[in-house]
């Protein structure tokens, strides 16, 4: 059974910064995870919070097996409901062909690149979401009006 963890942030930090190479997330970071039989299956990490949005950092054991509707939900639904924030950020590296296509599959759109900026001297994608472009939110949470409004 897949439980929702947010408890335990430590821990899954440390989880997320060993699957995710290079990676060291600031203190005052958050996390949210999916375990299923005690252990954890994903997590998503939240850190340099600013006050217009956040950056979001995912780590998985390497299967798609904890991708769930509602886990997906609630991930968006910290950002952008319990934190009131209108946008959040990502980078991944363009050597990561899988994490490129996870994020644009998701509805995050590429906004530019960092040059040199990755653990290796890789140049980095920068991804952003604003909250009206969150397909993952109900409705009436997304702030979603008129032309704005996407297709499910």
């Amino acid at each position: 059974m897949k439980e929702v963890v947010y408890e335990q942030k430590q821990e899954m930090i440390a989880w997320a910064e060993a699957r995710i190479e290079g990676c060291k997330f600031r203190d005052d970071a958050k996390a949210i995870g999916i375990r299923s039989d005690g252990e954890f299956i994903g997590v998503v990490v939240f850190d340099n919070f600013s006050p217009n949005g956040c950056w979001i950092s995912v780590a998985s054991d390497g299967s798609r097996r904890w991708l769930t509707r509602e886990f997906i939900l609630r991930v968006f639904a910290y950002p952008f409901i319990q934190c009131g924030y209108h946008r959040v950020g990502a980078f991944v590296s363009v050597n990561n062909a899988a994490s490129l296509a996870f994020c644009e599959g998701f509805g995050w759109n590429r906004e530019g690149v960092l040059r040199e900026a990755g653990h290796a001297g890789e140049d980095l994608v920068i991804y952003g979401m604003l909250r009206r472009e969150c397909r993952w939110l109900p409705e009436r949470f997304a702030g979603k009006t008129g032309r704005n409004r996407l297709k499910r």
